[in-house]
């Protein structure tokens, strides 16, 4: 008999240090289970019915399973770790009988609890192309080799997890940059009160001003109302002094300049008072804008804080995206017939998700054109002609839509006009008033199928999926009229508030 086989760690030092330094920096070892990684477990022992599953980290001297289906202990030395051996070769490793493998016949693992004799385990790849450690199924019975669509698939689980150990990193360097930030707003406000000092922010383009602080102690108590604009507060400060300040807020547009004035105002009462200003011009949000103190110079959080605000959104809106990921593998799991017919359905509608995205990237992932995501599936469908005026949606509306989209233009690959030699498609619409305000008219029309005018005898979860996106998700309606020559899908919804003509 074998003794246990180990990794040979052909891996130089170096690395395996930055592998660790790696696996550090996402704080997950030993943290409580999580229901975005359990829930892949959970699909991958689905697909592949297996009675193991789990999601295996592999620090400097153990395996621990960040969640596990199938398996008692939390944990197991690293030196008997199957998934190890993955760190090494970098590559999806399969193992169909363990206890016919010279490897790993006498892994305790295999002669024992949890008695494993089928293995598949795909790395788990950090952005840096660190390993980190594993998505892997189990059985305790020999199988044989997965297909390559098998083994792509349970890759596409692995990604899934960093995806999510990703966002799960991000969420905690955000939430230390928040407490960071309370404290120096905390400061700041207090420094102001205690020092009479007022802060403002200038928008260079409008001539906008937006107060804080001590402002009315310094500029007068009638501040806050009468002094909104660049031009307003310039009235204030003693004409001998306007043209040294204007001079100084133009030099501060300067790279690696900041503003520095000193200059005294009149109140409405006609007391003089000196203030000193200091500041500089950055850009918030795309917008130049001057930032600065009266009287004192201290930390400003303002950027940060438009900065924070942006990226919280992107981060409601990344999981967003996850969310309905997540949805759409568990429900077209379900109607599935294969994995091959579930590998090819999921593709559709990953690649459709996909669609929508890259339209709402090239933009700035708020809001989208609907005349380009028709013309993307016009260029997948030779046969798809569109017709309409462009239309600006939000994303939820774009990713209901392509979803949408993808669905119809499947069922017609499969059974309609497309999978006629001579079949087309149209897809045209409109925008139309009524009492309740704008509203999209979209006519999905098939030529040329050949096919009964019956409906359907039963649906399945595609067109589940377009009455959920358009009656849910759009709070529209659709009509489907099976005629003699194809499908006529009518669909009607109110244009939401962010989109447009």
């Amino acid at each position: 008999m074998n003794s246990i086989a180990r990794p040979e760690h052909r891996l130089n030092q170096s690395y395996e240090n930055r592998r660790l330094e790696t696996l550090a920096q996402y704080h997950i070892m030993d943290s409580a289970p999580e229901i975005a990684f359990d829930r892949v477990t959970r699909l991958a022992a689905d697909v592949f019915g297996a009675p193991m599953a789990s999601i295996s980290l592999i620090d400097h001297k153990r395996q621990w399973f960040k969640s596990a289906v199938g398996l008692k202990e939390p944990q197991t030395h690293r030196d008997i770790a199957i998934c190890a051996h993955v760190l090494d070769s970098g590559e999806t490793l399969v193992v169909e009988d363990a206890s016919q493998d010279s490897r790993f016949d006498c892994n305790p693992l295999v002669t024992g609890d949890p008695f494993i004799k089928f293995y598949a385990g795909a790395p788990l790849v950090a952005p840096n192309a660190m390993i980190l450690g594993t998505l892997w199924i189990g059985d305790t019975g020999p199988r044989d080799r997965p297909t390559k669509n098998q083994l792509d698939q349970l890759q596409s689980m692995a990604e899934i997890v960093m995806s999510e150990m990703e966002l799960r990193r991000e969420i905690i360097l955000r939430e230390k940059a928040q407490k960071a930030a309370a404290l120096d707003r905390t400061n700041l406000d207090l420094t102001l009160a205690l020092s009479n000092t007022a802060s403002f922010r200038v928008d260079i383009e409008t001539g906008k001003i937006e107060w804080a602080g001590a402002y009315m102690k310094v500029w007068g108590q009638d501040a806050g109302e009468s002094l909104v604009t660049v031009d307003e507060a310039m009235d204030r400060i003693h004409p001998d002094d306007r043209q040294s300040v204007q001079e100084a807020m133009a030099e501060a547009a300067k790279p690696g300049v900041i503003y520095d004035a000193r200059f005294r105002i009149i109140w409405p009462s006609g007391e003089i008072r000196w203030i000193e200003g200091v500041g500089d011009q950055i850009e918030i949000n795309g917008r130049h804008t001057l930032t600065g103190l009266n009287k004192d110079i201290t930390n400003s959080v303002d950027q940060q804080e438009k900065l924070r605000l942006h990226t919280r959104e992107l981060h409601h809106r990344l999981r967003n995206l996850f969310a309905t990921l997540q949805s759409i593998m568990t429900l077209t799991k379900k109607s599935a017939t294969s994995i091959d017919d579930y590998i090819e359905r999921i593709s559709g509608r990953l690649r459709a998700l996909n669609r929508a995205q890259q339209i709402l990237l090239d933009t700035n992932f708020v809001t989208g054109s609907f005349a380009a995501l028709v013309r993307d599936l016009c260029q997948t469908y030779p046969r798809v002609r569109s017709s309409g005026p462009d239309i600006t949606l939000p994303e939820n509306a774009m990713v209901s839509l392509s979803l949408v989209l993808n669905e119809l233009a499947t069922n017609a690959a499969k059974y309609g006009a497309l999978a006629a030699d001579e079949g087309e498609v149209n897809i045209d619409w409109e925008v139309h008033s009524n009492d309740s305000g704008p509203q999209v008219k979209l006519c999905w029309s098939e030529q040329g199928s050949g096919k009964s005018d019956d409906a359907p005898a039963s649906t399945g979860f595609g067109s589940s999926l377009i009455d959920h996106s358009i009656t849910r998700n759009l709070q529209g309606k659709v009509n489907r009229d099976w005629t003699s020559d194809g499908l006529v899908c009518t669909i009607i919804f109110p244009v939401p508030e962010d989109g447009k003509k």
